[in-house]
Order: structure tokens, then sequence, then C-alpha cells
């Protein structure tokens, strides 16, 4: 039985995410206005590269600067986080680019707020019919990494830490363990679990779908192999009573 400690939690996390993804959105469709600005820009800010400009890493903060930038404080999850987003516009790119990251203390506890990034690098030709794809996967990125906050560090929520993976992350980048090990981390299983599950109730499709559809994606691109997502798909059935989640996968 789902208790009701759990569905209440789990509304102030949906209230949450929802209301920092349509603010997000709201920015990203102001910086389209850079795609017809002449120099690029949005306000300061580069973000628009014509072809045979050079496109810094949208990573480096030194070479591409956040679009928007706000501290966000939640006391009834509870939950505080820096949040920042970047975006760029790129002639040509003819592909829909997205990530996210969590940069947060791994020790159960810490002195020193996280910070949540969102990127996306957009070709300006799929504007706006690709907003409904950005809104989509906004909540699904937000959800996720909102869940990585609260497994360590400032926002530790009893029950939830998870000591650092880190070791384990250096060997699977270095190829010495499969990538499909990724998905089978401690602290990500959880964290993509929620975060697709809140996808599917806002896009209003079955949970499995949007699991199936989100694994096969990193099987056509050679990731993992069908008996890995199968593997997958295995562990992950075993955690969705741990996470109060009631679906089929």
């Amino acid at each position: 039985m789902i208790s009701l400690k759990h569905l209440f939690l789990e509304g102030r996390y949906d209230s949450l995410v929802t209301t920092l993804s349509n603010k997000l959105l709201g920015v990203i469709k102001d910086s389209y206005s850079a795609v017809n600005n002449p120099h690029g820009k949005l306000g300061k800010k580069k973000i628009f590269y014509k072809q045979g400009e050079t496109i810094p890493n949208i990573e480096d903060d030194t070479k591409q600067p956040k679009i928007y930038f706000e501290e966000v404080e939640n006391a009834t999850i509870p939950v505080e986080f820096y949040l920042q987003l970047k975006v760029q516009w790129i002639e040509g790119l003819d592909d829909f680019r997205y990530g996210g990251d969590a940069f947060n203390d791994s020790k159960r506890d810490s002195k020193e707020a996280p910070l949540i990034e969102i990127r996306f690098e957009l070709d300006p030709t799929d504007y706006p019919r690709i907003l409904s794809s950005i809104a989509m996967h906004l909540r699904d990125i937000l959800r996720h990494e909102i869940e990585h906050v609260t497994q360590s560090g400032w926002n530790t929520i009893d029950g939830k830490y998870i000591s650092s993976d880190n070791a384990l992350r250096t060997k699977i980048n270095a190829g010495i363990l499969p990538q499909a090990r990724y998905f089978t981390l401690p602290k990500e299983i959880p964290a993509m679990l929620q975060g697709l599950y809140f996808k599917a109730k806002k896009s209003k499709q079955p949970f499995k779908t949007v699991v199936d559809e989100y694994l096969s994606m990193w099987v056509d691109n050679e990731t993992i192999t069908p008996q890995e997502k199968e593997n997958i798909l295995t562990t992950w059935r075993s955690y969705l009573p741990k996470l109060a989640i009631r679906q089929e996968l």
C-alpha cells in the first residue's frame, strides 16, 4: 500500500517541477529572439550561431554563458538549489540536443547548496514546433536532477542518502565497465524512474511506453544492447515499490 505521505510528497515535487519547467520554457521562447538579432545575442549574451561560426562547448561556463539563473527554495519538500539554463540556437544543426547535471556534494551533509544546470542545443528551423518536445524534456530533466540533489549534500532527505558512485562512473567513462552499468547505478535508478514517471504523467502516456521509448533510444544508437535493455528493466522493476511508483514496466 502506498502511504499518504508518499502521495503528498509526490504532489509537492510535481508542483515544483511544473512551476520551474513552465518558467524555463518561457525563457527559451524569449531566447529565440537572438536568431533575429544581427549579433546573435540575447541581451549581451551570444546564443545564436550561423553556419561557419565557431560554436563553443555549451558545458564550458567561460565560453557559453547561462541565460537564466535562480536560487530555488522550497520549504515544503524541503529542497534548495541554484538553477541555471543554457541555450544555443545553431543554424543547420538538424538535431535536438539536451542535457542536465546536478553539481552536488556527495557527503551526507554539506554547507554548500547544489547547482542544477539544464542545456539545450536547438535548430531555429524547428521553432516553434519543437516547443512541446522541449517542455517534456524539461520536466524529465528537472525531476531527474532534483532527485539527485536529495540523495546527498545540502538537501539530503532521510532514507534517500546514497554514497558516492564516482568510482563506478569513472570506470564506465573509461570503458572498463559497459555503458549499460550507468543505468543501474544506485543514484541513477531513482532519478531516471522519477523523471520518466513525471514525464509520463504530464504527457498522459503509459509509464511503460515512456520507459520503453527512452531505453530503445539507447539501443538504437548502440549504447546498450537489446539484452542489456531487458536486464535494466528487470532491475528497474524491483525498485518501483521502493519509490512508491504503482506502475507496470
